[in-house]
């Protein structure tokens, strides 16, 4: 029975198949995205946004209009095509629940594209901001901030085919892919006078992915093939009915760890990340002006050591800045608009998106547009 199920693990052109659909079902979590912390605009002091709460309704975007760096045109597998377009909304809210205490939240839906599919993640955040020192003289108001976040989505799933050695991956699935982040920032605002602030952060951070399954269907000589991965274990069964004369596989068996390729960490990988910024509001008549940089490092267990003994490379940093302009409409109702310049993607927003098969994309600069109405209590 062994040596049956070997002879058709080779038969099957094992290394081709189960590297090509790791590879494929990596590349499904990739692409550019926007920001669900947004904390580049970190304060000490939201009463100056509201007195005692805010909702907030905002819409991301990027597509070829918008691609001011013109990522397609530099990548000759996407220019001319919808990869690394994106479109988002999201709902956010905040409540003061005590004196320099807050609670805020977000809830949002992200559109995500490649050469072909189309990708959907939901985005969440729950936080807690205490201020435990009211400024006074030259010493700045300082909080403490607490957050948990994350991206999930049901499945990411091809749906155009894709040719391999001696095999043709008809599509790949991947179910449940997360993120889950718990955060902790320091934040220092100071009041430079009643129109302008200055605020600085400081925040640590951990993040972990995971995944449900992942699972691929191909054809062979006229016979379709259901192929499952669990951990670095691959399993293949026919897909019944075959009308092939002759003799037709059965199964197959192998594993992905006889290649150096371990799927678990690779995809669902562990970190730890550090990040500080600075940023400044000023405020004349109905005008408020807001400018912001942060800086993200992050250190990922297993998957970016893989990357380097590979002669690949990982990217740990990121470089945010953004601008933006809000103007009131009418008493406790503004309009606002954001652009965002990063210097390697988000991938500090969106960590789901960051793998061994899609790291490679995130040397890229990228660019975001939003707009939103914001009503203040």
């Amino acid at each position: 029975m062994q040596s049956h199920l070997a002879s058709s693990i080779t038969t099957f052109n094992k290394e081709g198949l189960r590297k090509r659909a790791v590879a494929w079902a990596l590349s499904l979590l990739v692409l550019p995205v926007s920001a669900a912390p947004l904390d580049v605009f970190l304060t000490a002091t939201p009463e100056k946004i509201a007195p005692y709460a805010y909702l907030e309704l905002g819409t991301d975007h990027m597509n070829e209009s918008l691609d001011v760096f013109k990522v397609r045109e530099n990548d000759p597998l996407t220019s001319g095509t919808k990869s690394g377009d994106y479109h988002g909304t999201y709902l956010s809210a905040a409540l003061r629940v005590g004196e320099g205490k807050w609670l805020s939240g977000v809830l949002g839906q992200r559109s995500l594209s490649s050469t072909s599919d189309t990708f959907n993640y939901t985005n969440w955040q729950v936080s807690g901001l205490y201020r435990f020192l009211e400024p006074g003289g030259k010493l700045p108001a300082m909080a403490l901030r607490l957050s948990a976040w994350g991206n999930y989505a049901s499945a990411t799933e091809s749906t155009s085919a894709v040719v391999v050695p001696g095999a043709k991956l008809d599509t790949v699935k991947i179910t449940d892919p997360a993120d889950r982040q718990l955060q902790a920032d320091l934040i220092g605002t100071w009041n430079l006078s009643p129109s302008t602030d200055v605020s600085v952060n400081v925040g640590l951070g951990t993040s972990q992915l995971s995944y449900g399954a992942l699972s691929a269907t191909t054809s062979r000589n006229g016979c379709n093939y259901q192929v499952a991965f669990t951990g670095n274990n691959i399993f293949g069964t026919l897909v019944p009915p075959c009308s092939v004369v002759g003799g037709v596989i059965q199964q197959f068996y192998d594993s992905s760890g006889a290649y150096g390729v371990d799927v678990a960490n690779e995809i669902a990988w562990r970190g730890t990340f550090l990040q500080a910024g600075v940023n400044g509001t000023w405020q004349r008549g109905l005008w408020t002006l807001k400018a912001g940089y942060l800086f993200h490092v992050i250190r990922r267990e297993a998957v970016d050591d893989i990357l380097v003994a590979r002669g690949q490379a990982a990217y740990s940093q990121n470089h945010n800045i953004s601008l933006q302009a809000d103007y009131r409409l009418r008493p406790h109702v503004s309009l606002f608009a954001r652009g965002q310049l990063t210097s390697n993607l988000f991938f500090n927003d969106i960590p789901v998106t960051y793998n061994s098969s899609t790291a490679d994309r995130f040397g890229s600069k990228y660019s975001l547009f939003s707009l939103g109405l914001r009503a203040d209590f």
